[in-house]
């Protein structure tokens, strides 16, 4: 079975990374049609994802721990 940690990285980097793109369209055209950005402005997108999706992945990981050592 896969890591808690991976599972949540990798649910919320997905996510976002949709959500990220719908909003780059919504700013870039207000969602008339679906474009995908460019090289340079998916690089920066990306790398925003990694790293809030990293934070989330250790958070929740923590908060699952503490609240285990608790029962």
């Amino acid at each position: 079975m896969i890591n808690f940690k991976y599972a949540v990285f990798i649910s919320t980097f997905f996510i976002f990374l949709i959500e990220a793109i719908l909003h780059y369209n919504v700013g870039l055209n207000g969602l008339t049609k679906l474009e995908l950005p460019n090289y340079y402005n998916m690089f920066k997108i990306i790398g925003i994802l990694i790293v809030f999706s990293m934070a989330n992945a250790f958070f929740s990981k923590f908060i699952f721990d503490y609240n285990r050592k608790e029962d």
